[in-house]
C-alpha cells in the first residue's frame, strides 16, 4: 500500500498537465485509469457505468486543468472530479445497483479470500451511498481522512462518522460470514471425514 504522505503525482507532472501538455495528461490517464474505474465501480456497482464515469472525469479534468489553484492539492481535486462524475452517472442509472458485475475472484484466490471478497461486495451493496463512498476513499483510494473529506465534499467529522459506521457494518458482516463458515466446516477434520 502506498504511504499516504508520499507523492501521488510529481509537482512537475501537475504543472505540465495544468499547462496543457497532452503527453503528461495521457501518461496520467494511463497510470490512473484502472484505479479510477475501480473507484467508480465500487461506488456505482456496475463496470460499464464506472468506465463511463471515469472517462467523463478525465475529460472534465482536462477541460478544467487551468482552474487548479493549489497544485499540491491535485490528488484531492482529481478525486473530487471523479466522485462528481460518478454521482452524475448514478443519477442517470435506470436500474438498481448490481455490485455483482465487479470481479470477485482473482486468479489464485483461496476459498477464504473469495469468501471475504464476497462478504465485502455484499456489504458495499447493502450500505448507504455515503458510507460506501467513505469506505472506498479510505481503503481503495488510500486517501487520508482530510483528503477524503475534501474529495467527498463533507466536513471532516461527517466523513469520520460515516467511515466509522461503515466499518462497524463491515466488521459485523465479516464476523457473520466467518461464523457461518465455521458452522459449515464443523466436523471436517473428524476421522470419518478423511
Amino acid at each position: 500500500m502506498r504511504d499516504k504522505s508520499g507523492p501521488y503525482i510529481t509537482s512537475e507532472a501537475v504543472s505540465r498537465i495544468c499547462s496543457g501538455d497532452i503527453t503528461a495528461y495521457e501518461e496520467f490517464v494511463r497510470e490512473q485509469w484502472t484505479a479510477a474505474v475501480r473507484t467508480c465501480c465500487l461506488i456505482l456497482g456496475n463496470l460499464h457505468d464506472a468506465e463511463e464515469a471515469a472517462q467523463d472525469a478525465f475529460v472534465n479534468l482536462y477541460k478544467s486543468r487551468g482552474q487548479l489553484r493549489e497544485p499540491n492539492k491535485f490528488r484531492v481535486w482529481f478525486y473530487r472530479i471523479l466522485l462528481n462524475a460518478a454521482h452524475r452517472r448514478r443519477r442517470r442509472q435506470s436500474k438498481a445497483l448490481s455490485v455483482s458485475d465487479m470481479e470477485i475472484l482473482a486468479p489464485g484466490d483461496k476459498i477464504e479470500q473469495a469468501d471475504t471478497r464476497i462478504a465485502v461486495r455484499d456489504v458495499l451493496h447493502d450500505i448507504s451511498k455515503p458510507e460506501r463512498i467513505a469506505l472506498v476513499l479510505c481503503y481503495f483510494c488510500d486517501l487520508t481522512d482530510r483528503e477524503a473529506s475534501i474529495a467527498a465534499g463533507w466536513p471532516l467529522g461527517t466523513y469520520k462518522w460515516r467511515l466509522a459506521r461503515a466499518r462497524r457494518q463491515m466488521a459485523g458482516r465479516l464476523k457473520e460470514s466467518q461464523a457461518l463458515q465455521d458452522e459449515c466446516c464443523k466436523g471436517v477434520n473428524e476421522p470419518w471425514m478423511k
